[in-house]
């Protein structure tokens, strides 16, 4: 199957999941409030993002960008990795926070790889930063995807975790919330889409700027350059 067919499966089920997360978690303030308009408003940015997609295929998608999103799901299931050593495994502080850290660092890692060789090859900080952008997006919504699976079908582990019920423990009197798993819902959903925006796109487009630059740099100490110094 073909990285772009992926990824748009990836984005329609995070779509229909959030759907089903939305009705089966319901706080005192559904069908509004913060956590349920959140939701909403990620189904209709995930939506339309599968609209523009399909629309300007012809205009966004060529092999290189097939090549980056491949990579980039490749990426992802790291973070499928990381999810479920927290939520299955459920390893203590602090030694939770430094594997999280170590697969922040790898996945960041590969992502700049990949966009300064991209960038070396193409010899244009272009493509170094539409690497990153997209390798970016394709692990964001892998993470997003797992999160979103754990929320729907895997709440009995998230209501297991020491952590968890320590925080539950500490919030529930302050909390507005009708119990432990409508409050985890939301909070998984948020570290879902922060993944997907912030550790994916965001992080994924400064990468990839970064590993444009750091690739034409390469190619001008190689000689590879013609003594004009292409920006793009």
């Amino acid at each position: 199957m073909k990285s772009n067919k992926i990824l748009s499966i990836s984005i329609l089920v995070s779509i229909i999941l959030e759907i089903s997360m939305y009705f089966q978690y319901q706080p005192y303030s559904w069908p509004t409030g913060l956590g349920p308009l959140g939701c909403i408003t990620s189904i209709i940015l995930m939506a339309s993002s599968l609209l523009i997609l399909w629309i300007f295929r012809d205009k966004i998608i060529d092999a290189l960008q097939k090549r980056n999103v491949a990579f980039g799901l490749g990426f992802g299931l790291l973070w499928t990795i990381e999810i479920g050593i927290n939520n299955l495994i459920r390893p203590g502080l602090p030694l939770r926070d430094n594997i999280d850290n170590i697969f922040w660092a790898i996945i960041a890692s590969l992502i700049l790889i990949l966009a300064v060789w991209e960038t070396f090859q193409a010899k244009k900080i272009f493509y170094g930063i539409k690497s990153g952008f997209w390798s970016g997006i394709a692990s964001g919504s892998v993470a997003c995807l797992t999160a979103l699976i754990f929320v729907v079908f895997g709440m009995k582990y998230l209501l297991i975790d020491p952590l968890n019920i320590k925080e539950w423990t500490d919030i529930k009197a302050a909390e507005n919330s009708p119990g432990m798993d409508v409050y985890f819902a939301y909070q998984t959903f948020a570290g879902g889409i922060m993944h997907l925006i912030i550790l994916g796109a965001i992080m994924g487009l400064l990468l990839g700027t970064v590993g444009g630059f750091l690739g034409k740099t390469l190619l001008y100490l190689k000689g590879k350059l013609p003594n004009h110094y292409y920006l793009l």
